[in-house]
Protein backbone atom coordinates (compact mmCIF):
# COMPACT_ATOMS: atom_id res chain seq x y z
CA UNK A 1 0.00 0.00 0.00
CA UNK A 2 2.83 2.38 0.90
CA UNK A 3 4.56 1.68 -2.45
CA UNK A 4 1.33 2.40 -4.30
CA UNK A 5 0.91 5.70 -2.43
CA UNK A 6 4.53 6.67 -3.16
CA UNK A 7 4.07 5.79 -6.83
CA UNK A 8 0.93 7.96 -6.95
CA UNK A 9 2.77 10.94 -5.39
CA UNK A 10 5.66 10.60 -7.86
CA UNK A 11 3.19 10.37 -10.76
CA UNK A 12 1.25 13.45 -9.56
CA UNK A 13 4.47 15.45 -9.16
CA UNK A 14 5.66 14.48 -12.66
CA UNK A 15 2.35 15.65 -14.17
CA UNK A 16 2.66 18.94 -12.29
CA UNK A 17 6.27 19.29 -13.52
CA UNK A 18 5.18 18.68 -17.14
CA UNK A 19 2.41 21.26 -16.84
CA UNK A 20 4.91 23.78 -15.44
CA UNK A 21 7.01 23.58 -18.63
CA UNK A 22 4.61 25.81 -20.56
CA UNK A 23 6.38 28.83 -21.99
CA UNK A 24 4.01 31.69 -22.74
CA UNK A 25 5.72 34.86 -24.01
CA UNK A 26 2.63 37.14 -23.89
CA UNK A 27 -0.51 36.87 -21.75
CA UNK A 28 -2.11 40.27 -21.42
CA UNK A 29 -5.25 42.33 -21.97
CA UNK A 30 -4.98 45.53 -24.01
CA UNK A 31 -6.24 48.42 -21.82
CA UNK A 32 -7.66 50.33 -24.82
CA UNK A 33 -9.87 47.74 -26.51
CA UNK A 34 -9.89 44.87 -23.95
CA UNK A 35 -8.36 42.40 -26.42
CA UNK A 36 -6.79 39.45 -24.63
CA UNK A 37 -3.71 38.07 -26.35
CA UNK A 38 -1.91 34.85 -25.38
CA UNK A 39 1.21 33.94 -27.36
CA UNK A 40 3.47 30.91 -27.01
CA UNK A 41 7.22 31.14 -27.51
CA UNK A 42 8.19 30.83 -31.21
CA UNK A 43 9.08 27.33 -32.37
CA UNK A 44 11.85 26.98 -35.00
CA UNK A 45 10.81 24.51 -37.71
CA UNK A 46 12.50 22.88 -40.67
CA UNK A 47 16.20 22.63 -41.34
CA UNK A 48 19.07 25.11 -41.28
CA UNK A 49 19.29 26.64 -44.74
CA UNK A 50 21.82 28.99 -46.38
CA UNK A 51 20.64 32.57 -46.60
CA UNK A 52 21.67 34.97 -49.35
CA UNK A 53 23.90 36.88 -46.93
CA UNK A 54 27.59 36.21 -47.49
CA UNK A 55 29.80 36.15 -44.39
CA UNK A 56 33.31 37.75 -44.41
CA UNK A 57 34.85 34.27 -44.80
CA UNK A 58 32.89 33.75 -48.06
CA UNK A 59 30.34 31.28 -46.69
CA UNK A 60 26.62 31.90 -46.60
CA UNK A 61 25.00 32.68 -43.26
CA UNK A 62 22.94 29.68 -42.08
CA UNK A 63 19.43 30.44 -40.79
CA UNK A 64 16.36 28.57 -39.59
CA UNK A 65 13.98 27.67 -42.40
CA UNK A 66 10.98 28.97 -40.48
CA UNK A 67 9.29 29.69 -37.15
CA UNK A 68 5.79 29.01 -35.88
CA UNK A 69 3.98 31.24 -33.41
CA UNK A 70 0.76 29.91 -31.88
CA UNK A 71 -1.60 32.54 -30.44
CA UNK A 72 -5.07 33.11 -29.05
CA UNK A 73 -6.96 36.40 -29.38
CA UNK A 74 -10.21 37.30 -27.65
CA UNK A 75 -12.37 40.43 -27.56
CA UNK A 76 -16.02 41.25 -28.22
CA UNK A 77 -15.80 40.33 -31.94
CA UNK A 78 -13.13 37.60 -32.11
CA UNK A 79 -12.38 34.51 -30.07
CA UNK A 80 -9.90 32.38 -32.03
CA UNK A 81 -6.64 30.52 -32.19
CA UNK A 82 -4.10 31.51 -34.85
CA UNK A 83 -0.98 29.84 -36.18
CA UNK A 84 1.55 32.19 -37.76
CA UNK A 85 4.29 30.66 -39.88
CA UNK A 86 7.22 32.90 -40.84
CA UNK A 87 9.34 31.54 -43.69
CA UNK A 88 12.50 32.84 -45.32
CA UNK A 89 12.29 32.56 -49.12
CA UNK A 90 14.98 33.11 -51.75
CA UNK A 91 12.50 34.60 -54.27
CA UNK A 92 9.49 36.88 -54.23
CA UNK A 93 6.16 35.04 -54.18
CA UNK A 94 2.56 36.10 -53.96
CA UNK A 95 0.32 34.76 -51.19
CA UNK A 96 -3.34 34.62 -52.06
CA UNK A 97 -6.18 34.47 -49.57
CA UNK A 98 -7.69 31.03 -48.97
CA UNK A 99 -6.79 27.53 -47.87
CA UNK A 100 -3.12 27.77 -48.81
CA UNK A 101 -1.44 26.15 -45.77
CA UNK A 102 -1.81 22.37 -45.43
CA UNK A 103 -0.80 20.27 -42.43
CA UNK A 104 0.13 16.58 -42.64
CA UNK A 105 -0.76 15.14 -39.24
CA UNK A 106 0.69 12.05 -37.55
CA UNK A 107 -2.42 9.99 -38.46
CA UNK A 108 -1.70 10.75 -42.17
CA UNK A 109 -4.65 13.14 -42.36
CA UNK A 110 -4.17 16.34 -44.38
CA UNK A 111 -6.01 19.47 -43.20
CA UNK A 112 -6.09 22.95 -44.69
CA UNK A 113 -5.81 26.23 -42.82
CA UNK A 114 -7.11 29.54 -44.14
CA UNK A 115 -4.24 31.94 -44.92
CA UNK A 116 -4.38 35.71 -45.37
CA UNK A 117 -2.49 37.63 -48.11
CA UNK A 118 1.07 38.84 -47.47
CA UNK A 119 3.74 40.32 -49.73
CA UNK A 120 6.63 39.49 -47.45
CA UNK A 121 9.20 41.80 -45.96
CA UNK A 122 12.84 42.10 -46.99
CA UNK A 123 15.25 41.14 -44.20
CA UNK A 124 18.66 42.85 -44.47
CA UNK A 125 20.36 40.34 -42.16
CA UNK A 126 19.63 37.46 -44.57
CA UNK A 127 19.09 39.27 -47.91
CA UNK A 128 15.89 37.25 -48.18
CA UNK A 129 12.19 37.98 -48.06
CA UNK A 130 10.34 36.78 -44.92
CA UNK A 131 6.77 35.72 -45.61
CA UNK A 132 4.21 35.56 -42.82
CA UNK A 133 1.39 33.04 -43.14
CA UNK A 134 -1.29 33.86 -40.57
CA UNK A 135 -3.82 31.06 -40.39
CA UNK A 136 -7.06 30.77 -38.49
CA UNK A 137 -7.27 27.57 -36.41
CA UNK A 138 -10.88 26.53 -35.73
CA UNK A 139 -11.63 25.23 -32.22
CA UNK A 140 -12.19 21.64 -33.40
CA UNK A 141 -8.83 21.73 -35.21
CA UNK A 142 -7.21 23.12 -32.06
CA UNK A 143 -8.20 19.98 -30.13
CA UNK A 144 -6.94 17.76 -32.98
CA UNK A 145 -3.57 19.57 -32.81
CA UNK A 146 -3.32 18.93 -29.04
CA UNK A 147 -3.67 15.20 -29.74
CA UNK A 148 -1.83 14.67 -33.06
CA UNK A 149 1.57 15.94 -34.21
CA UNK A 150 2.21 18.04 -37.31
CA UNK A 151 4.75 16.15 -39.47
CA UNK A 152 4.90 18.39 -42.55
CA UNK A 153 3.50 21.70 -43.74
CA UNK A 154 2.76 22.50 -47.39
CA UNK A 155 2.50 26.16 -48.39
CA UNK A 156 0.92 27.10 -51.71
CA UNK A 157 2.22 30.35 -53.18
CA UNK A 158 0.94 31.56 -56.53
CA UNK A 159 2.72 29.25 -58.99
CA UNK A 160 4.96 27.56 -56.38
CA UNK A 161 4.56 24.97 -53.60
CA UNK A 162 6.89 24.50 -50.66
CA UNK A 163 6.94 21.56 -48.24
CA UNK A 164 8.39 22.15 -44.80
CA UNK A 165 9.60 19.07 -42.90
CA UNK A 166 8.95 19.28 -39.14
CA UNK A 167 11.64 17.36 -37.23
CA UNK A 168 10.54 15.07 -34.33
CA UNK A 169 11.73 17.39 -31.53
CA UNK A 170 10.06 20.32 -33.33
CA UNK A 171 6.82 18.31 -33.56
CA UNK A 172 6.87 17.79 -29.78
CA UNK A 173 7.66 21.47 -29.11
CA UNK A 174 4.84 22.63 -31.40
CA UNK A 175 2.33 20.28 -29.79
CA UNK A 176 3.40 21.53 -26.35
CA UNK A 177 3.08 25.20 -27.40
CA UNK A 178 -0.43 24.56 -28.73
CA UNK A 179 -1.42 22.83 -25.50
CA UNK A 180 0.09 25.61 -23.38
CA UNK A 181 -1.88 28.38 -25.11
CA UNK A 182 -5.13 26.47 -24.60
CA UNK A 183 -4.24 25.84 -20.97
CA UNK A 184 -3.49 29.53 -20.40
CA UNK A 185 -6.93 30.56 -21.70
CA UNK A 186 -8.79 27.78 -19.88
CA UNK A 187 -9.81 25.75 -22.95
CA UNK A 188 -7.48 22.81 -22.33
CA UNK A 189 -7.91 20.22 -20.95
CA UNK A 190 -11.62 19.80 -21.61
CA UNK A 191 -13.49 19.63 -18.33
CA UNK A 192 -16.84 17.79 -18.35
Amino acid sequence: MRKLFTLFIVFAMSIKFLAAQCEISVNEVDPFDSTRLVVAKPIPVGYQIPSQYTMPDGNFKMIEEGKILFTYAENDTINSFFMTLALAEHSFFSIEEGFKVWLLLSNERVVGLYDVPDKGEFDKSTNMRIFQHTCLVPIDMYYVLTYLKVEKIRIEYKGYKKTLEILPQQQDALKEAIRCVGEAVGLYPIKP
